[in-house]
């Protein structure tokens, strides 16, 4: 019994270390690369995800702004949304703009008519949603301006488009959702924050194999013009 007792204590304490450390581990993305002085000056600014019914429009690049802020303009449909998450390097600022905004911060939800805000600080969990049956414009401002963030979305919405995301939107591959996270500094909200760790090795691998630099030029850099190559 008493080995019992020690074994599952052991256990107990490798699970809380192995938790601790998992919350603390970073991605580890430098500052120069959020000011996105590499976007290209002809990227279209307009992507569409066909799973979360939603359009989002680039209304000011990262590099824009001097790395002071990136505003998205996004319209999305009924019942549409994001997984809660949060982020450890930027504040994010949602603004209703026409018709009825949801969106859930530390647990509690929102609704925000036009002209109203709600600002997620580093750290705190949060997500949007239309709870509604129209319709809904909104902007979102990210502080600091996030070139990292503004790429992962492209390639969130074109891994997407091109079926590599399930019927709810998730991506499949453990690749992909680790170049996503590390990109767009998001952390998934609770038990999956223990997947810290595994994600960032994944995200490396995609970097030294080449193949975060494919995707980005497939579906970031190659985004241009009047012409994308998808």
């Amino acid at each position: 019994m008493k080995i019992l007792i020690i074994i599952l204590a052991a256990i107990a304490a490798l699970a809380g270390a192995w938790t601790i450390w998992s919350y603390q581990v970073s991605f580890g993305i430098d500052e120069g690369f959020d000011l996105g002085l590499d976007t290209p000056p002809d990227l279209i600014r307009q992507i569409q995800n066909p799973v979360f019914d939603d359009t989002v429009t680039f209304v000011k690049y990262s590099y824009e702004t001097g790395g002071e802020y990136t505003l998205l303009e996004i319209e999305l449909g009924p019942g549409g949304g994001n997984p809660t998450h949060f982020h450890e390097r930027f504040t994010e600022t949602f603004i209703a703009v026409d018709g009825t905004l949801g969106v859930e911060h530390k647990g509690e939800d929102h609704f925000l008519e036009s002209g109203q805000r709600l600002t997620a600080l580093p750290g705190e969990e949060h997500r949007f949603f239309n709870p509604g049956e129209e319709r809904i414009l909104f902007q979102v401002k990210i502080e600091p301006g996030s070139a990292g963030f503004e790429k992962a979305l492209y390639l969130l919405y074109g891994l997407t488009r091109d079926g590599y995301a399930d019927e709810d939107g998730r991506l499949k591959d453990l690749g992909h959702i680790a170049l996503f996270l590390k990109l767009s500094d998001t952390r998934a909200s609770g038990f999956l924050n223990l997947l810290n760790p595994l994600l960032k090795r994944a995200a490396n691998r995609m970097e030294a194999s080449g193949e975060a630099d494919r995707l980005l030029q497939r579906y970031y850099y190659g985004y241009t013009g009047d012409s994308p190559v998808f």
